[in-house]
């Protein structure tokens, strides 16, 4: 999806250009990108009356957001997003973000200095770390630094049951894994707290993303 910043008109594209029948988890983080750059979602993630218009309606007491209107969808319905859709995912990326920061400084680094992210599982493979970036749910990294693992823990699976090389690695691994307990943590929760705006209170960390 992508939204003109100007008129406000949304561009949508499905798999083989079929009538779109609902919205996917990664093209909601597309969705929530393309509407704060266009103005129509403001920091706090929040719906923008002013500028959504008549996209905007009142739906059993709460706001929704049409992205495809009945005569565009395949199901001859409105699709729409809720205000309630958009605050699960602000705070679902606050949380991602910052266990992401607290495990990084755990071990001296700051999430700038990785040179690769790998992204795991099926879902990973289908968020587009622009978007990502831009709702601040993944670190402001050069986009090539992002690999797409696919469902690693598939291949996982099976090395350890073709492989002792492998099985050996996983009990090393095992032996110098730490536990960081973060429902404790009470510089995990202000750091949460902090994460839970478009794309975070301290804009020096996503220096790529403008408005």
């Amino acid at each position: 999806i992508s939204i003109d910043p100007q008129t406000h008109e949304f561009n949508l594209h499905t798999i083989d250009d079929k009538p779109p029948k609902g919205i996917c988890g990664s093209g909601v983080i597309d969705l929530a990108a393309q509407l704060y750059l266009s103005g129509l979602l403001d920091i706090r993630g929040k719906l923008v009356p002013a500028v959504c218009g008549k996209r905007l309606e009142a739906i059993d007491g709460g706001m929704h957001l049409v992205v495809i209107p009945a005569d565009q969808s395949a199901t001859g319905s409105d699709l729409t997003v809720s205000q309630a859709d958009f605050d699960s995912l602000i705070r679902s990326k606050a949380a991602m973000y910052t266990i992401l920061e607290t495990i990084s400084l755990s071990v001296g680094l700051e999430l700038k200095e990785l040179a690769t992210f790998y992204v795991a599982g099926t879902f990973g493979s289908f968020i587009d770390p622009r978007s990502a970036i831009t709702i601040g749910m993944l670190p402001d990294l050069p986009l090539e630094s992002y690999r797409p693992l696919g469902n690693s823990s598939l291949g996982g699976a099976t090395l350890a049951l073709t492989s002792t090389d492998s099985l050996a690695e996983i009990d090393h691994i095992r032996d110098r894994i730490t536990y960081l307990e973060l429902n404790v943590n009470q510089e995990f929760m202000n750091r949460f707290s902090a994460a839970k705006f478009i794309p975070h209170t301290d804009r020096t960390l996503f220096p790529s993303v403008e408005v």
